[in-house]
This record gives C-alpha cells, sequence and structure tokens, in this order.
C-alpha cells in the first residue's frame, strides 16, 4: 500500500478527493486529512507518507510554504488546486504531478500510476544502495576500500571514480555530483543518503546541502562558518555547525 495524507483547507474538496482516492485507487491508503496545513507539519514526522496530495491556496499557509516548513521533503507531492496558473511553480519544486479541481478521475488515476512507477523504482535503488553499503563496509574489512561509486541513475548504475568527485550539492530528494571532468550527475538521493555512501572516505558534510572531497580542497577562508575554495575554483559554504567537523578532518 502507498500511505497517503491531504491537505486542503476546504473540507468539501477534501472529502471530495478523499471519495474519489478511496473509489479509483485501491492502492492508496489515506493516513490523515488535514485542513489546516500547520497541524499536518506536526503530524507528518510520525506519519512518514510516502505522497502529499497538497492544495497550493491556502490561507496564512500557501502548499509551497508548507513544503519550505516540511525541509527535508522525504515524500512525493502532487498539487490539487483550482489555479493552473501555479503548474510552473510546482515543477520548481519537483511535484509529481499537478491536478486541477475539480479532480477528474482518469488524470488521478495516472498520476497515481506515475506514483507507484516512481516509489518502485525508489525502492528498488533504495535496495541497490543498501546492497551498495554493505558490500563497500565488507570490502574495507578485507581489502581496503572501493575506489568507485555507483549512482543510481534512471537508466541503471553510473559508476564515478571517487577522485573524480568534487562536491555534492542537495536539495530536497535530490543530488547533484560534480565531477573534475567538469560534468554533473543528479540522482534521486537525498543528501543524507549519499552521506552514507561515501561518508566513510574522504568526503565531508560542511553545510546541510553541501558535501565536499577533503582532497580538492585548495583553501579555506576564515570566517563565521568560512568557505572553502575547491581545486575547480568553486566556493562553498562551511555552516557554523560543520565548522569544527571540517577542520578536524582536514588537519588529519
Amino acid at each position: 500500500m502507498i500511505h497517503a495524507i491531504l491537505i486542503d483547507d476546504e473540507l468539501i474538496s477534501l472529502n471530495g478527493l478523499s471519495q474519489k482516492i478511496k473509489t479509483h485507487c485501491p492502492t492508496i491508503n489515506i493516513l490523515n486529512m488535514f485542513n489546516k496545513p500547520a497541524d499536518a507539519i506536526e503530524a507528518i514526522g510520525h506519519l512518514k507518507p510516502d505522497v502529499v496530495f497538497l492544495d497550493i491556496e491556502m490561507p496564512k499557509m500557501n502548499g509551497f510554504n508548507f513544503l519550505e516548513r516540511c525541509k527535508p521533503v522525504t515524500f512525493e507531492v502532487i498539487f490539487v488546486t483550482a489555479y493552473d496558473a501555479y503548474a510552473i511553480d510546482a515543477l520548481r519544486v519537483s511535484a509529481l504531478d499537478f491536478l486541477l479541481k475539480p479532480v477528474d478521475p482518469a488524470e488521478l488515476i495516472v498520476a497515481v500510476q506515475r506514483l507507484e512507477q516512481k516509489l518502485s523504482e525508489k525502492n528498488f535503488y533504495q535496495g541497490m544502495l543498501e546492497q551498495q553499503l554493505q558490500i563497500h563496509h565488507q570490502y574495507r574489512q578485507s581489502a581496503g576500500q572501493f575506489n568507485k561509486i555507483a549512482l543510481p541513475v534512471s537508466t541503471g548504475l553510473e559508476f564515478v571514480n571517487q577522485e573524480d568527485i568534487l562536491r555534492i550539492e542537495g536539495e530536497n530528494m535530490y543530488s547533484t555530483f560534480y565531477l573534475r571532468n567538469g560534468n554533473k550527475i543528479m540522482i534521486s538521493r537525498t543528501l543524507k543518503d549519499v552521506e552514507r555512501m561515501v561518508g566513510q572516505w574522504q568526503f565531508v558534510r560542511v553545510h546541510k546541502s553541501s558535501i565536499i572531497n577533503l582532497n580538492h580542497v585548495s583553501k579555506y577562508i576564515k570566517g563565521e562558518g568560512g568557505r572553502v575554495v575547491l581545486t575547480d575554483g568553486a566556493e562553498i559554504e562551511v555552516s557554523r555547525r560543520n565548522k569544527s567537523e571540517f577542520l578536524n578532518r582536514i588537519n588529519r
């Protein structure tokens, strides 16, 4: 089952969408419904939904503000709104789909099918990630450590030499690897997942959205947290929270 919560300030819309989901989408289990997004923020941590059906135009806190308050966003988002002018903004926050009110059952079914496909791929690659972590651990115990990292991309796995990775930037459910040759590889993984993949080696998290390769640090600029200059010239902010760990690791 796919676990969902519904958020809409209009009870009529909330109940209508709930009924359509129950009628046309049997794989969706509705955990709870909220007509106040603030209440959903308090509950979402323990509910841990796979998907949130989210209205955009709501008083006090709209859908985009809600997602900002939920960072990091660990669930898929399907926007449900009466205003199609929001479509571009929805795409910018990587929403899985965008449904206009009144929700057409056929469009709802298509959106849920896309959701099922996305979660299936996510579960597959999560399994690959866990397997990779286990293999890496076993290999390090017996023969040192791998010099390559397997990145789950849409077509399969892409193997990258860890020495070729300059830094990794995270945003919501996605992380982008910046390579020495100028290429970038985006994967559907949070930076926390990536940290588990690479943190045992020469990588360190210097900011909530940045991991760097210590072997590519060319300069550290003092400051409240400071900044790191990498060998490609990129300047990365170091947060106050991560400053001590970074300095300890670089001194080693």
